[in-house]
């Protein structure tokens, strides 16, 4: 993200989103009655026809409703007109929905700028990593891309096995390697997981189309959804990641994890504890679903408006990283863990 103005003081952003990712920060740190401004266009008849022709206007939108899809790679902003030009193109008071285009510019003013969300800003430039990883067995190979901010599914390919294109004479998986291939970023690395030689067959055919792409391979005993999860936790993958912010909730869960099963009292959950020991000052970091802060929005500011005050580090979970954001739901949406033990 290129960052034109950032002020925590007047609550403002000025920036022109450049990645995919940039468009998931954004989204991450706008709420209703939040301003965001940008170009935008509006239909306008034709006095003499029945037609009608788009024009540039731009405009200032007080913020109702945000609607973001990683699969789409579409972020749009629907809410109130606060101020537009031309203004009669768009009057204030109508509703309008604002499309983020990547490389242009917008502003976003919000009612609170908070330092987690600062440090996520300036952080979105550093979010660089991208890794194909495809986990592969003779049914099925499943492809996914894997950032700094999470795991996207993008296909799913029957290997063709028990079907039409299998006989005992033929070779089905060179089309279905073939297959698997094309839907590859062959700029990005690829992590080969699955079970058994299979993986390892599917590795010499990448060798073999070319000797520039940058494999791995790693065995998992089934292609399953639970053997997958745990496929982001070993090592060959993680240490991809180790900078990245689905890889620090991961270390936040397992930390709180880890004080829970000591019965250290370090580790607290539910909004009436993190709120108290916030008070005091001594709370380390907080973990928050977002589903759970935008159901509880007022009281959920109020708390990080001191946790800004103490310092205490504050991380807000993405609906998309599911695994993560079930956990916390179990514990009440909310997890914290202390400086110290406190009796």
């Amino acid at each position: 993200m290129n960052i034109l103005e950032l002020n925590k003081k007047l609550k403002k952003l000025v920036f022109i989103p450049q990645t995919i990712e940039d468009l998931w920060v954004l989204k991450n740190i706008s709420f209703e009655k939040d301003l965001i401004s940008g170009k935008s266009y509006r239909r306008q008849k034709q006095e003499d026809t029945n037609n009608s022709e788009r024009k540039p206007v731009f405009v200032c939108l007080e913020i109702n409703k945000i609607e973001y899809s990683s699969f789409l790679n579409s972020l749009r902003f629907t809410g109130i007109i606060n101020n537009s030009s031309p203004s009669d193109l768009a009057p204030k008071g109508e509703f309008h929905t604002l499309e983020i285009k990547l490389n242009e510019k917008y502003s976003l003013e919000k009612k609170n700028f908070f330092d987690h969300e600062i440090n996520l800003i300036k952080n979105s430039s550093k979010i660089t990593n991208k890794i194909n990883l495809v986990v592969i067995d003779d049914e099925f190979a499943e492809i996914f891309e894997l950032t700094d901010i999470g795991v996207k599914s993008i296909s799913k390919i029957a290997s063709g096995k028990s079907g039409k294109r299998f006989s005992e004479k033929s070779d089905y998986s060179f089309s279905f390697f073939e297959e698997v291939y094309n839907c590859l970023s062959k700029n990005n690395p690829i992590i080969i997981a699955g079970p058994g030689h299979y993986k390892s067959r599917f590795s010499k055919f990448l060798k073999s189309k070319s000797s520039l792409l940058r494999i791995s391979e790693v065995s998992l005993q089934n292609t399953s959804k639970s053997s997958i999860n745990e496929l982001f936790t070993k090592k060959e993958v993680s240490l991809f990641f180790k900078d990245s912010i689905i890889f620090k909730e991961k270390e936040m869960i397992e930390k709180f994890k880890e004080e829970l099963g000591k019965s250290s009292n370090k580790a607290i959950y539910g909004y009436n504890d993190i709120n108290k020991y916030m008070t005091l000052g001594i709370i380390d970091f907080i973990l928050i679903s977002e589903s759970f802060w935008r159901k509880n929005i007022d009281s959920i500011q109020n708390l990080i408006i001191d946790a800004d005050k103490t310092k205490t580090k504050v991380h807000v979970v993405d609906l998309s990283h599911e695994d993560i954001s079930k956990t916390l739901n179990s514990f009440s949406g909310i997890i914290g863990v202390l400086k110290f033990k406190v009796f």
